[in-house]
């Protein structure tokens, strides 16, 4: 299990990880349209005689759809961000909870965590490219979400980020 969602009322685990992610970026995807085609309804509200509630209206939407799009954006990143470090957010709060180790900075890697980034978008939305994005469960894989492989943390190749900031320090990039 990843965590009860009270937005879906349920659980979000193994199984419907995928519909949860996609969701979320349909909810983004939905909110960015609303709040840019409303920027033309806003705008021709202030052009022109408007009534004042009508105005209101639009500018209290806009602001709303906005607001909406921004945050439902970083819930979205964050649990991409989740998805690439091959991490539930149930281990991330674990995590979160620990003191900092090396550099006052606490260890946000995961056991499984994919070599590369298209594995760990494979092990959340199927092995097909053709189907992340649509809401169809592929067949069951052969651990049936029970086992998964355990990866080897020093093989992991490390990301742009962590290259940067290696070569800011002076640390050997492997």
């Amino acid at each position: 299990m990843d965590h009860h969602c009270p937005w879906i009322y349920n659980c979000v685990g193994y199984r419907n990880h995928k519909y949860f992610f996609l969701l979320l970026f349909y909810s983004v995807a939905a909110t960015w349209l609303v709040a840019t085609t409303m920027v033309e309804s806003v705008d021709n509200s202030i052009q022109y005689d408007t009534p004042f509630h009508v105005m209101f209206m639009l500018l209290f939407g806009e602001t709303l759809a906005c607001s909406l799009a921004v945050l439902v954006t970083l819930f979205f990143s964050f649990h991409v961000w989740l998805m690439m470090k091959g991490m539930t957010t149930i281990e991330f709060c674990e995590k979160s909870g620990q003191k900092p180790g090396k550099g006052g900075k606490v260890d946000f890697s995961s056991r499984y965590q994919k070599a590369t980034y298209i594995a760990s978008i494979q092990e959340v939305l199927g092995r097909n490219p053709l189907l992340w994005l649509i809401p169809v469960r592929e067949p069951e894989p052969p651990n049936g979400g029970v086992i998964f492989e355990i990866t080897n943390l020093s093989s992991v190749k490390k990301g742009w980020y962590q290259q940067f900031s290696d070569a800011g320090s002076g640390a050997s990039q492997t």
